[in-house]
């Protein structure tokens, strides 16, 4: 739940025909997100090692709003569980105006493939750019866009 100085959300996406360890397979490989995401061009480990706690990804991608600079997070895994199909990471360094943002996504076996959860829990960010509805929308965006991905890739 949310509150004033916490903001908490949570989406999820049905991704039919795909099996759960399919779609872990893509959740699991750490340095190859932007593949999934339209928001992020480029992703690179740059300390530790994928599926060991503390690897730390660079996520680079689109300018931000009304500039030339390119959005960057650095995005440390602070949990790991492949037998549950489930990691979180937190956003330790960042141009995009977040802040002690953890996010855990978390793949869960239906009838006829997988849903593909994302939650997060972050303290509110001042205005104007962010609001919670606006983080909620862009996560809702996100888990969309991944799991439209790894169905079309998987029909193939």
């Amino acid at each position: 739940m949310a509150s004033e100085d916490t903001w908490e959300g949570k989406s999820s996406a049905k991704v039919p025909g795909v099996s759960p360890d399919k779609v872990w397979a893509v959740i699991d490989d750490y340095a190859n997100i932007y593949k999934y995401l339209p928001s992020i061009d480029a992703t690179t480990i740059v300390s530790g090692e994928p599926g060991k706690l503390g690897c730390v990804r660079l996520c680079s991608g689109n300018p931000l709003p009304g500039s030339q600079e390119r959005a960057f997070t650095n995005e440390k895994l602070v949990a790991y569980d492949p037998a549950e199909r489930t990691l979180s990471f937190e956003v330790v360094e960042n141009n995009i105006g977040f802040k002690d943002y953890v996010a855990t996504l978390k793949v869960l076996p239906e009838e006829d493939g997988s849903t593909i959860e994302w939650s997060f829990v972050t303290p509110a960010m001042p205005p104007p750019y962010w609001t919670l509805e606006k983080v909620n929308g862009y996560i809702s965006f996100c888990v969309n866009y991944l799991a439209e991905k790894i169905v079309e890739e998987n029909k193939a």
